[in-house]
């Protein structure tokens, strides 16, 4: 069992696990266990097409698919007795707050297991107001982003997109956060009206509010605090992917959490 608690970093849309190499590269060096799981809504679709397998596999997956991928690595070391808190960006607090429901310290031990999830945290996050509701809080699909194009189930991303998400970032260090972006991610990811919501999670939460966000606005993002009832709320100077511009911010955060 580690000393410290395990620290599990779920990406936001179309990002893959390595947006947070800045951050758990100094956390790995401070004795921390740190779990990237990917998300399995995008995937690389350059060479496909919509009528293949792949194409199709793609686009059938959702929220459901991406919270088992951060059980399938998170439950065997909550098993050996370890605790774990979450930290999730953007779209990946929606499956990161499934993974919570059933494994928390508490909800653990009374089933006789070891081991839990301690706390969790989402960065420029979202929190669904109504259960089996849209983000809406009604029965509504969310509207395709303008920089999205839909076709067959798969959202295409566009480089419209670079100066809302990464709005604080040098035009250099913007070509390369684009450059490592996955490009096609499933519109099913989007669809969900959920049983279980963020005001359910019963242990510590903090919500990380980016507060020059060009992507989910400040505004959106106090809903979305109000709906989830997170109790504790950390203010940054950031855009809406702080830790490619303040990596160093969310690393103290993250101590801060791990040391409650």
């Amino acid at each position: 069992m580690a000393s410290k608690p395990i620290l599990v970093f779920v990406p936001g849309a179309f990002h893959r696990p390595s947006s947070w190499n800045a951050v758990t590269e100094p956390l790995r060096k401070e004795g921390y266990t740190v779990l990237m799981p990917a998300l399995t809504v995008c995937r690389d679709l350059h060479s496909a097409t919509a009528e293949s397998a792949e194409w199709k596999d793609l686009a059938a997956k959702g929220v459901p698919e991406d919270a088992q991928a951060i059980r399938d690595v998170l439950l065997p070391e909550l098993d050996k007795g370890n605790t774990a808190i979450l930290v999730s960006h953007s779209y990946g607090s929606i499956p990161a707050s499934f993974v919570v429901q059933d494994q928390t310290v508490a909800e653990r031990a009374a089933r006789g297991l070891p081991g839990g999830i301690v706390s969790f945290v989402a960065v420029a996050g979202v929190a669904y107001p109504v259960r089996g509701k849209g983000i809406m809080g009604d029965n509504s699909e969310p509207p395709i982003l303008p920089y999205h194009i839909l076709d067959n189930g798969i959202l295409h991303l566009q480089k419209d997109c670079v100066p809302l998400w990464y709005s604080d970032l040098t035009p250099e260090a913007q070509e390369a956060a684009w450059a490592d972006l996955i490009k096609t991610q499933s519109r099913q990811s989007f669809l969900l009206f959920p049983d279980f919501l963020a005001s359910d999670i019963k242990i510590p939460k903090t919500w990380v509010l980016t507060e020059e966000d060009q992507a989910v606005l400040p505004q959106y993002q106090a809903a979305f605090i109000q709906a989830g009832q997170f109790e504790n709320v950390i203010k940054i100077k950031s855009g809406h992917v702080p830790m490619l511009n303040m990596p160093e911010k969310i690393v103290e955060i993250i101590r801060q959490v791990a040391s409650a």
